[in-house]
């Protein structure tokens, strides 16, 4: 039987997945111009900010796998 939910979760997924990478990708643009400035200490604790979204993400793609049909029954 298929979910008629489904392609509304997976569009979500899709959404969600990308918000979550570009805030990665701005902590980590913001940290390369922190230590291009020569502000390395602050570099590094914007790197911090990422681990957070990575998180997220892999939560996220895990459920996408769920939805795929990627996991073992």
């Amino acid at each position: 039987m298929s979910d008629p939910q489904a392609p509304d979760a997976a569009a979500d997924l899709v959404r969600r997945v990308v918000a979550q990478l570009q805030a990665a990708a701005g902590a980590a643009r913001a940290a390369e111009a922190c230590a291009a400035a020569g502000n390395t200490d602050q570099a590094l604790a914007l790197l911090r900010d990422i681990e957070a979204p990575l998180y997220e993400v892999t939560t996220l793609l895990n459920a996408a796998g769920i939805l795929r049909g990627d996991h073992a029954e």
